[in-house]
């Protein structure tokens, strides 16, 4: 070797080991484009589907941003492209030194030795940080593992003994063996997660991740670069968006774009990951009001499962309860002989805004509060709820002497007697005044639905379950 190729193989050997972190690969491009006198030069990675994106890029002097093209359309650099590819121990294609040069002569053996170089300094960076990345996605996946083993046994939260709750458990079974979209509806606290996770756990993908994605929360810039990396760490398994209705409308293209159609052939190089998503949100209403989009809609809702609110669902109250105290009782350390039935009672009256969240967090605060082996649940912890909505279903059973001339109710109203219908005598006069009131107008802004705080096809069918009919009722008319 003459002293001159030797001089510059040092001071490239120099220049390399200065180079650390993210300013390697541009250096190497930078010494690439030096030593080939070439206008331009770049260090890629390969991509997916035929691509490559820049690590390092030098062009007219001065480095410029990364970015991604196609390899077969490589830009023209204003010269004839040389290119080396960069190899894994197995051969495999990791990436490549691309540069282009004026002229067309021969590369001299000076010039072909530091191309070697570089090649296998910039291979042996590359495999270097595929080995990091992996090792990131490894640590990732068995965070995420960790949280599904603890998170399995809050499935065992959706009990109930309600034809409502069993109607959902049956379309979560039957769901969960096909592998379409699911939108799950349903108020703040019904338990919409804990519907998505246990699609998840009876489906064929219940051994693979579950990725949830906090919709509200989102950062637009940040998030949507981030979904890539999301699909492929949950790839084979379920991406679950929660509350989607709150997605901005550039994330939904976005999102929407990254779903494959209904019977879509997949594409090998897009993440194998099935989508759940839930909300609390009118998204129809979204749709006309032009926040949501309607393709992004119907590709979600290919398999729907409405959760119905506690208050429509009050025979689901004692298990719950009993639940959630079989199940905080080690945690508290708390021995519970029984449940006083006057308290049982007492929170079939209640509103439940809150549902089943609420349920659990009252549970909770009176086995705290209250000593004993009867666990008892006074009023007092219903501080969460206000007035109006504390007293919405009891203020049904009072005289309205101003409107009708009559009681509202033929008879005593018995709260206790929820299994002989007293609670649904006074659900069943409050839903005739808020129609009467309405004229019987259920849908719409004056309808009756949204001042009872349902969806019209929940009054629909709380109406056909207490017998309530506009030509029963002759102040209908």
């Amino acid at each position: 070797m003459d002293a001159g190729k030797g001089g510059q193989l040092e001071s490239l050997a120099a220049t390399l080991a200065r180079a650390r972190g993210e300013e390697f690969f541009p250096v190497l491009a930078q010494y690439l484009a030096g030593v080939l006198g070439a206008r331009e030069a770049h260090i890629c990675e390969a991509a997916p589907g035929g691509r490559v994106r820049t690590l390092g890029a030098w062009r007219d002097g001065g480095f410029i941003p990364n970015y991604e093209y196609l390899l077969d359309d490589a830009p023209s650099g204003g010269g004839n492209l040389f290119s080396l590819p960069l190899a894994a121990k197995d051969g495999a294609v990791l990436g490549h030194l691309l540069a282009w040069i004026d002229s067309a002569a021969p590369l001299t053996p000076a010039q072909r030795d530091a191309c070697a170089v570089l090649a296998d300094r910039a291979g042996a960076e590359l495999r270097l940080v595929h080995v990091k990345r992996e090792r990131s996605l490894l640590r990732a996946q068995v965070r995420q593992l960790r949280g599904e083993i603890h998170a399995v046994h809050d499935i065992d939260a959706i009990v109930g003994t309600s034809l409502a709750h069993a109607r959902v458990i049956d379309e979560m079974r039957r769901v969960a063996a096909a592998d379409a979209s699911v939108l799950i509806n349903g108020e703040p606290g019904t338990g919409k997660e804990l519907v998505a996770r246990a699609v998840h756990a009876w489906s064929p993908r219940g051994a693979k991740p579950f990725t949830r994605v906090d919709c509200a929360a989102l950062n637009v810039d940040a998030d949507l670069k981030a979904l890539p990396q999301i699909c492929a760490l949950t790839s084979g398994g379920t991406l679950f968006f929660d509350e989607v209705g709150a997605l901005p409308l550039e994330l939904q293209a976005r999102l929407l774009a990254a779903l494959p159609a209904s019977g879509e052939r997949r594409d090998p190089a897009v993440a194998d990951v099935r989508v759940v998503a839930s909300t609390n949100r009118d998204l129809r209403k979204a749709m006309r009001d032009g926040v949501f989009r309607e393709d992004l809609f119907y590709r979600l809702n290919v398999f729907p499962i409405d959760i119905p609110p506690l208050r429509t669902r009050i025979e689901d109250i004692a298990p719950l309860v009993h639940h959630f105290v079989r199940r905080l009782t080690q945690r508290l350390g708390r021995r519970i002989e029984s449940i006083d039935p006057n308290s049982l009672a007492e929170l079939g009256r209640h509103s439940w805004p809150g549902n089943v969240r609420e349920l659990a967090t009252l549970v909770e605060r009176s086995m705290v509060t209250h000593s004993g082996p009867v666990l008892k649940m006074s009023a007092d912890l219903f501080a969460t709820a206000s007035p109006a909505e504390r007293a919405a279903l009891i203020a049904a059973a009072a005289v309205d002497t101003a409107t009708s001339g009559r009681h509202v109710l033929d008879g005593t109203v018995d709260f206790d007697d929820t299994l002989n219908t007293g609670l649904h005598a006074v659900q069943r006069e409050h839903i005739l005044r808020v129609l009467n009131a309405t004229h019987w107008v259920i849908e719409g802004t004056s309808g009756a639905a949204l001042k009872l705080g349902m969806k019209p096809a929940t009054l629909r069918h709380r109406m056909k379950k207490l017998g309530i009919s506009r030509a029963q009722n002759p102040q209908a008319n």
